[in-house]
């Protein structure tokens, strides 16, 4: 009998791992007549990297799509001169191409602000930290984050096409150096925002939302203030940096995260995040959720990746990730991948663009 029960539980076990894999975006029905604004995030340094005229690119993005709001990215460690001298010019670009063509624009400052590696800190601040280090009031470093925030914002706080400032990105959430910011130093980062900021714009915080929402969302939840953004990522096909990356005796082991692994993250019940309760929590306090990112690309590592025919996450992929989040009525959906779409329509594959196209225009 024993026997039977651990064979029917095991059963259980694969089944529930099998459906996980055979569908990554669950089937949800959209309410009727629901339709969410669309976003998307694009980065100045990525489309350089890609080979592209930044600024071209940025303005072919705005002009030929409907999004109602782009966020771009603060790189500390390129948008500074050695003196500490802000160098924004492409920011404030965005911020008035934005301003003519009446879109939303969204800058994300502080330390730890989109695209790998995440952690953008000049070589000076970097060298007051440690491998695993979660950063907080005391840290070494602090006082150089609320600077910049406060210089950055200051900066920019004249375009009136900035509707929000996003603070950190994901800042609960250790990155492959292991840093991560601590939930004190994230609310005087809020508060330094917001002091400097003549017009009160709304603040974004956001959480990676790879798992069941829990203790991080309330962190962040807690430190914003009614017309608030808490901001969630949604991915649906991920790869990590990292299979395992821990410290035993004092060694860090890292186990690379293997090429052919590609998980799925919403399709696994009692575990994938609960879109509905978060919306709940956060609504209550008058907050609104937007998904700052929606998977519409593949893990792109590097260029010779990104130019090969065939992809683990695909252009018609978008459509059905949309389907599932605008399933819970969230109000905005960021999609995350503009620069790679660019890049592989400059190769003459255009689906990645025109599945775009489908959804927001």
């Amino acid at each position: 009998m024993f026997k039977k029960v651990v064979i029917f539980f095991l059963f259980i076990i694969c089944l529930y791992i099998f459906n996980a894999f055979l569908n990554p975006f669950p089937k949800r029905v959209v309410p009727a007549g629901f339709r969410p604004n669309y976003g998307t995030s694009f980065s100045f340094e990525q489309a350089a990297w890609y080979g592209q005229d930044s600024r071209a690119s940025f303005e072919r993005l705005i002009s030929e799509h409907k999004f109602d709001w782009i966020r771009v990215p603060f790189f500390w460690d390129q948008m500074t001169d050695s003196g500490g001298n802000l160098k924004i010019d492409d920011l404030k670009f965005a911020a008035e191409t934005a301003r003519v063509h009446n879109t939303k624009l969204i800058i994300a400052l502080g330390t730890k602000t989109p695209y790998f590696p995440e952690y953008h800190f000049p070589k000076s601040v970097e060298e007051k930290l440690s491998y695993g280090q979660t950063i907080n009031l005391n840290s070494p470093v602090a006082a150089d984050i609320l600077a910049i925030d406060k210089k950055v914002v200051i900066e920019l706080s004249g375009y009136k096409s900035i509707y929000a400032w996003q603070v950190e990105n994901e800042a609960l959430l250790a990155n492959v150096n292991g840093w991560k910011i601590s939930p004190d130093l994230l609310a005087a980062e809020v508060k330094a925002v917001r002091e400097n900021d003549p017009l009160r714009r709304p603040i974004i915080l956001n959480s990676a939302g790879s798992s069941v929402f829990g203790s991080n969302v309330k962190s962040l939840i807690g430190l914003l203030k009614p017309g608030d953004i808490l901001g969630v990522n949604a991915f649906f096909k991920t790869q990590g940096t990292y299979l395992v990356s821990k410290a035993v005796l004092g060694k860090e082991i890292r186990v690379p995260w293997p090429k052919w692994l590609v998980w799925p993250v919403q399709s696994w019940p009692f575990i994938s995040p609960d879109f509905t309760e978060v919306k709940k929590d956060a609504e209550s306090k008058g907050l609104e959720v937007w998904i700052m990112e929606a998977q519409a690309e593949p893990y792109v590592r590097d260029l010779n990746y990104a130019k090969q025919a065939d992809f683990s996450f695909k252009s018609s992929d978008i459509e059905l990730a949309v389907n599932y989040l605008a399933s819970y009525r969230i109000k905005s959906i960021g999609l995350w991948g503009a620069n790679f779409w660019q890049f592989r329509e400059s190769l003459g594959d255009k689906s990645w663009t025109a599945a775009v196209s489908r959804v927001v225009d």
